[in-house]
């Protein structure tokens, strides 16, 4: 008799959904129809393009305004809701929007996407979150609306919905160009508040997480008083204390820098600093040119990039509450010993561990990246060490903001970065989980000496 083969686990669906999705982009992005040229485009930009709208990151090798036909910027726009939601999420929605139930293992498969730790609930869940999305994005795309109508008029419609489904997918994508202005990203609006306000709440309102939002509306309704969890004070707490006091290190930085915002009035220094504090968490527009910013600046906003947002949301990055509990491991007492207690609450050596493994991975695989690109563009003028980890975190993270390195970059170089984005979106316990195999220690069936290595 023979044994029945296992079908392919939950993370590997995951992770080949979005890698189904990116190809077929790819595909749909190099035709004739959806560039301006009407010729077929090169693939390997189609494919880096296609990566980085499903894993709404922004990096491109082309300006989106000025390569892409109406056709093409409406499957950008597309790859970027689909891939900020989830391909399964959206596969998930399909069905139940036609009125058919989801299946146990679809329900396992969304469990894992959603980031749960059982499937009850799951579609309920999920409803919440296509309806917290379309209202968001929708709320966006009205207050955008006014200032791109007197910008590009009827053109501004389309443009207003693009930049809040965007903003909201932590896509960075933009479509503002003209063939004499590209990659200038928000540069134009840096002094237009009613364009800034509502793309930095789309930003912040994608990258903090669904559970969080979902916590908050609750407060607001009769039945709900009871205090937040852990979860979603340790998100606010980490986030506020990222969005202030980056913006506080940006005005110090480049205050008086007349090559950023140096001669702006104080209103719009304050703002522009605010908004290049959250870009980095994961968005990808930007104000100013970040070229030009000083070396201080950058480095904050490498270290932005990094952290990124929060748990279940669209954004990148190794996430504020891992951040968080290995802050808290790092400063416990040195004779505190298993859980680590915060208000009642504790915090497992189960996450504990879990959190410092997301961290070294990001931190082996940028190091690769930086070294990789560094042998590959060792004869490119535009590439220099800032400029290439600037980019490489960019890229992990999934943010998309860039020193304008991207478009110079040889074919290799570029698939690394393909590479990055989407392990950066894909996450990396996913992939792991993906592409292990049982093992007996997996289940703790042996045990061996403890080894009394020394560190530190």
């Amino acid at each position: 008799m023979k044994k029945k083969r296992a079908g392919l686990n939950a993370p590997a669906k995951i992770a080949l959904s979005f890698l189904g999705l990116i190809l077929l982009g790819s595909f749909l992005l190099c035709t004739p129809i959806a560039t301006t040229t009407g010729q077929w485009w090169n693939f390997t930009d189609a494919l880096f393009t296609s990566t980085s709208a499903v894993c709404v990151t922004g990096l491109v090798v082309a300006d989106t305004a000025v390569q892409f036909t109406m056709f093409g910027q409406i499957v950008l726009l597309l790859l970027i809701q689909i891939g900020g939601l989830g391909f399964i999420s959206v596969s998930a929605l399909i069905i139940l929007a036609a009125g058919k139930r989801l299946s146990y293992k679809n329900r396992v498969v969304l469990q894992e996407s959603l980031n749960r730790e059982s499937n009850q609930g799951v579609v309920k869940l999920l409803q919440q979150i296509g309806i917290i999305v379309f209202i968001t994005e929708f709320i966006g795309f009205v207050l955008l609306l006014p200032s791109m109508i007197i910008e590009y008029g009827t053109d501004g419609i389309f443009k207003a919905l693009f930049l809040s489904v965007s903003a909201f997918c932590n896509a960075g994508f933009d479509i503002l160009g003209t063939t004499g202005t590209q990659f200038q990203s928000l540069i134009p609006f840096a002094q237009n508040v009613f364009v800034l306000l509502p793309i930095m709440f789309l930003v912040v309102n994608g990258g903090i997480g669904y559970m969080v939002i979902l916590e908050i509306i609750g407060k607001f309704k009769k039945e709900t008083r009871k205090p937040f969890s852990i979860h979603v004070k340790i998100v606010l707490i980490v986030t506020t204390v990222l969005i202030l006091g980056g913006a506080l290190l940006f005005a110090l930085f480049e205050w008086n820098n007349p090559e950023t915002i140096g001669n702006m009035p104080t209103f719009d220094k304050i703002i522009n600093s605010l908004f290049q504090s959250i870009t980095p968490r994961t968005a990808g527009f930007a104000t100013i040119d970040q070229a030009k910013l000083t070396s201080s600046s950058r480095v904050v906003t490498d270290i932005l990039m990094f952290i990124g947002g929060s748990p279940s949301s669209i954004a990148g990055g190794v996430k504020t509450t891992t951040i968080f509990v290995l802050i808290m491991y790092a400063f416990r007492s040195a004779g505190q010993k298993g859980d680590i207690v915060i208000g009642r609450k504790s915090i497992s050596n189960k996450t504990i561990q879990k959190a410092l493994r997301i961290v070294v991975l990001a931190v082996i695989l940028i190091i690769l990246g930086i070294i990789s690109i560094s042998l590959i563009e060792i004869n490119n003028p535009v590439a220099n060490s800032s400029s290439i980890i600037f980019e490489v975190i960019s890229a992990f993270s999934t943010v998309g903001i860039t020193l304008g390195l991207t478009p110079t970059l040889a074919v290799a170089s570029k698939i690394i970065l393909i590479t990055l984005m989407f392990v950066g979106r894909v996450g990396l316990l996913t992939l792991t989980l993906a592409i292990r195999k049982k093992s007996r220690d997996a289940y703790g069936l042996i045990q061996y000496q403890d080894s009394q290595i020394v560190v530190g």
